[in-house]
């Protein structure tokens, strides 16, 4: 792999139809100020070059993430609101949410890109991963809104 090759990030119309697409529902995007940090995310990926080196990352607050989670499978806006409440997602949530965050790479994702794969999934303290959000030249963040669950905001970067 060339060392030059960047990891290019789809549009943001592009991020909504394909979460549209998994969750069945419209997705509504808002581009938002890039973040500067991921302390706020409630959750974090990262994704790796074939040689392990990190690449990308895509994070989500707790409300989008709870609320994508529960669409993802059909589950009822009451229970991503109680999860939301308790500051953090039920078991079954959390793994709908691994399952977001593995489909989340074909957001990294063009023929003028390099691979990358899901590497890590957790919260958004890992210091590679800090670095990662100081240095990546590719950033954005954006708001999402899908009835009837609540929505809230993603953020992305890429080198």
């Amino acid at each position: 792999m060339s060392t030059v090759e960047r990891v290019r990030l789809l549009q943001s119309a592009e991020i909504g139809k394909v979460l549209g697409d998994l969750i069945g529902k419209p997705v509504q995007v808002k581009e938002l100020p890039a973040l500067k940090t991921p302390d706020e995310l409630y959750a974090v990926a990262s994704y790796a070059h074939d040689d392990g080196s990190i690449a990308a990352a895509f994070g989500l607050d707790l409300s989008v993430a709870a609320s994508l989670a529960a669409a993802l499978t059909l589950v009822p806006p009451g229970v991503a609101a109680d999860s939301i409440r308790a500051k953090a997602l039920e078991p079954m949530l959390e793994e709908n949410l691994h399952e977001i965050f593995n489909i989340a790479g074909r957001f990294f994702s063009s023929p003028k890109s390099p691979r990358i794969v899901l590497k890590w999934t957790g919260k958004p303290s890992d210091a590679t991963l800090k670095k990662l959000w100081l240095t990546a030249p590719t950033r954005s963040a954006l708001e999402l809104t899908f009835a009837p669950y609540k929505g809230g905001k993603v953020a992305f970067v890429a080198h």
